[in-house]
């Protein structure tokens, strides 16, 4: 994400994560990131991400881990700025948890904000189908990605 992230400054970059849920569905781990799109754009202050090519990459991923390994979310990057989610991406969070096309109804955000390359800052948060938003604690990324 940083590395992303700084190639992109001064630019809002993102992509969607990829990852798999625990057994009881409790804890999601990210394990990796898909490919930036080709029709993804963003500026100083704003992000869309594409989706050109990312269901042939994700039909790709559920065939080569077994369905074990699916999409759980998404990141962006808030540069020079603090990790705040802003109203669209609350409201992007909630829509991607209640639509059913995207099975995701746990859905992972992460904003990365600060300066990427030196002083990067996370805030990770999850929206549930069921239980709505949940807060998590940001935590520092530390001084370097």
């Amino acid at each position: 994400m940083c590395k992303l992230a700084a190639e992109h400054y001064p630019n809002e970059v993102g992509t969607s994560l990829l990852g798999e849920y625990s057994a009881d569905g409790f804890e999601a781990r990210v394990l990796s990131l898909a490919p930036l799109t080709s029709d993804s754009k963003g500026g100083p202050t704003w992000f869309v991400r594409g989706v050109s090519g990312l269901n042939e990459f994700y039909q790709r991923v559920f065939k080569r881990f077994g369905g074990r390994r699916h999409y759980v979310g998404e990141w962006h990057s808030h540069p020079d700025s603090r990790p705040h989610r802003s109203g669209t991406d609350l409201h992007s969070h909630a829509g991607i948890a209640h639509n059913e096309c995207a099975a995701c109804p746990e859905v992972v955000m992460i904003i990365l904000g600060g300066q990427p390359a030196t002083r990067p800052e996370l805030e990770v948060s999850v929206y549930s189908r069921r239980r709505g938003e949940v807060r998590l604690t940001p935590v520092q990324a530390g001084s370097r990605c």
